[in-house]
């Protein structure tokens, strides 16, 4: 009895047609048949050399048979021959793809069971568990997903919180600032505006600051700042703090930086969230925060979930000394789609001034935020305007 994970009746009558009608390999090619799709060996030697040959317009059975060389199989090329072509070759290749990915599956269950019983460690299955999982989920038509530009629809950049700071959609961003200045504030509005705005579900981890804090920083922008009711945001906004022990996303291992299997777990925790605002970086980097290598790799793993899942994804990180300019590897910057940087407002004698807003600066401006946020700098208030005696003491609680 034939093994339920390949059938060999399929492979023998799509090589049937492709044989019949070389010209059968395009549409293959276009549904993303590949040759470890098919099971038996034979057939995958068979459909690389029909898809060389094919280059040069000349599929031959001499000359297949020539090309092949020792892996030739007379008896198996007869059983290919012998097989009646067919005419919905899709249907076909389809069936071929799903057993395929079912060996996959198979496989990648086979490595979890051996690294249960071998590590005994449920961090290391998790990560097996969910780049085997990701690896067949992007298992499509080939290696680069080339289309023909007359083919492609047109569309400019999405983004979210248009209206008062705009951040892309399906991408990573990076807030910036130095110590005091207010980020959280800021981003405790930009995600409340978010929502007000797009209906959004949105997640933060403002990881050095108790949850109390930040509520009551919450409390205090919808009241005083944007005087609406927080009943609003019931269900929309989910918060962390800094009673949850921060993760490292990337861990040294052997000498080499690997992503850590908590991030798959995170991942499947946020699965509901549309935004989701990190605070800081750098407390869930794990790398070298110097090393431009780590620094990419590291925003490259959430750029991916972002495109993939449909994130849009925010950093909050430090400022060098002094300044609202990125801290560590410039990497950190090259690696996002857009940068604010957020200062306090001086006057020409280096004194603050307009102590309820601060200055947001457009550092980088990939995807086209420019066009929604009106100039490369802009004014936004952050904290509630009363007098200076009391705003130094709330400042002093940031």
């Amino acid at each position: 009895m034939q093994n339920h994970l390949y059938n060999l009746t399929y492979e023998k009558a799509i090589l049937s047609s492709i044989l019949y009608d070389p010209t059968k390999v395009e549409e293959c090619r276009e549904i993303g048949l590949k040759a470890h799709d098919f099971y038996l060996p034979f057939h995958q030697k068979l459909y690389t050399v029909i898809e060389l040959l094919y280059e040069d317009s000349i599929v031959d059975e001499e000359i297949i048979k020539d090309k092949m060389a020792k892996d030739f199989d007379e008896n198996a090329m007869i059983q290919v021959m012998s097989t009646n072509p067919v005419v919905n070759l899709t249907f076909y290749v389809d069936k071929l793809q799903e057993l395929s990915k079912l060996r996959t599956a198979e496989k990648i269950s086979l490595k979890i069971r051996e690294t249960i019983y071998d590590t005994s460690n449920f961090n290391e299955t998790i990560k097996i568990f969910s780049e085997g999982l990701n690896s067949l989920e992007n298992n499509k038509t080939s290696l680069v997903n080339i289309k023909p530009i007359g083919t492609i629809e047109s569309k400019e950049a999405e983004f979210i919180g248009k209206e008062w700071l705009p951040f892309p959609k399906k991408a990573v961003s990076l807030v910036t600032a130095g110590g005091g200045v207010g980020k959280s504030f800021l981003m405790l509005q930009a995600a409340m505006r978010m929502i007000d705005e797009s209906n959004v579900n949105v997640f933060m981890w403002l990881s050095e600051d108790p949850v109390e804090l930040s509520k009551y920083r919450f409390e205090m922008i919808a009241k005083n700042v944007l005087h609406t009711d927080v009943k609003n945001y019931e269900g929309k906004l989910d918060i962390a703090g800094s009673d949850s022990e921060t993760i490292h996303f990337l861990e040294e291992e052997k000498n080499k930086l690997q992503v850590s299997g908590v991030f798959y777990q995170f991942k499947a925790m946020l699965k509901k969230y549309n935004v989701i605002i990190l605070d800081p970086l750098i407390a869930m980097f794990g790398g070298d925060e110097n090393n431009n290598a780590h620094a990419k790799q590291f925003i490259n793993l959430f750029s991916r979930w972002a495109t993939v899942e449909n994130k849009t994804i925010i950093f909050i990180h430090h400022g060098t000394k002094n300044t609202a300019q990125s801290r560590g590897a410039s990497a950190f910057v090259d690696a996002v789609r857009l940068v604010y940087q957020v200062e306090i407002i001086k006057n020409n004698d280096g004194e603050q001034i307009e102590d309820h807003l601060r200055l947001i600066t457009l550092a980088k401006d990939n995807n086209g935020a420019k066009k929604y946020l009106g100039d490369l700098q802009v004014k936004r208030q952050i904290f509630p305007k009363v007098e200076k005696k009391s705003l130094s003491i709330e400042i002093a609680a940031l």
